[in-house]
């Protein structure tokens, strides 16, 4: 073990003056790389929060403000009543139009019945009441 510690310090060559003078040199030589490191800045922004603020925060289910735009898709605005996702059923716009056709022939019917019985029963008592006064 002592021979191949005596081995290294041999093995090693002392340092000649050229190559001390190549180190000095490139030393004295500016930085090849140079690096920007960033200014410390140590501002500091602080945000006031007013006391119990977490506890008045609005919760999820309750709707925006109207100052707030809507979200974008929802083809709304503040003077626009229209509905986006409404659908129509033709089943039930035939039953109303065919309710309000049955509607309209009952009330002439029941019409065309009071003034026939008032053209026939004018005279009896009770008869004004039906027939609205005195004839026409």
């Amino acid at each position: 073990m002592l021979t191949g510690t005596a081995g290294l310090v041999w093995g090693q060559q002392a340092p000649d003056g050229d190559s001390i003078d190549r180190v000095r040199e490139r030393l004295q030589k500016p930085p090849s790389l140079t690096l920007e490191l960033p200014a410390a800045d140590f501002s500091i922004y602080i945000e006031q929060r007013r006391p119990l603020q977490d506890i008045f925060e609005r919760p999820p289910w309750v709707p925006v403000p109207p100052d707030f735009a809507p979200p974008p898709g929802s083809n709304r605005d503040a003077h626009n009543a229209t509905v986006v996702g409404m659908s129509i059923d033709p089943g039930v716009v035939a039953h109303s139009i065919s309710r309000a056709v049955r509607t309209r022939q009952a009330r002439g019917e029941v019409r065309h019945a009071i003034e026939e019985y008032c053209i026939a029963h004018r005279a009896e008592p009770g008869a004004d009441e039906i027939c609205g006064g005195p004839p026409r």
